[in-house]
């Protein structure tokens, strides 16, 4: 995976504002909560009820991928360093994701950032599929 500079200082400064010693970054995709999410969980359903409400939220809203910040030691000490930056292993990425990062280029988005593919195409973030 090819990393912009823009893409590389973006994660530095997640890296710099979290202070995980020894971190390790995993791209993931990120929605906001919708109000009624949030008023769900406020009156404590059942776990599946609101698993399925937030599931359905994340498919039609949209999304952002993020840099996850999480300890080394979550990944058995399993890591790649691009640009001086260590990243999760593969196995730790969706599926999407994953292929994309052997031959793709990590960029900055309008929020958060974005990864595409050889050919170009955008990976991830992931477009929403569907309405609530």
């Amino acid at each position: 995976m090819t990393i912009t500079t823009a893409a590389a200082d973006l994660i530095r400064d997640h890296l710099r504002r979290l202070k995980v010693p020894n971190s390790v970054v995993c791209l993931g995709e990120c929605a906001n909560t919708p109000a009624h999410i949030g008023e769900a969980v406020r009156r404590a359903p059942h776990d599946k009820e609101v698993l399925a409400m937030a599931a359905k939220a994340f498919e039609s809203g949209p999304r952002y991928l993020y840099p996850l910040i999480y300890p080394r030691a979550h990944f058995l000490w399993l890591f790649t360093t691009i640009q001086g930056i260590r990243f999760a292993p593969a196995f730790a990425h969706s599926l999407h994701i994953r292929r994309a990062m052997k031959r793709g280029l990590l960029d900055v988005a309008e929020k958060g950032l974005v990864l595409k593919d050889a050919n170009g195409t955008v990976v991830s973030p992931r477009r929403a599929t569907g309405a609530l």
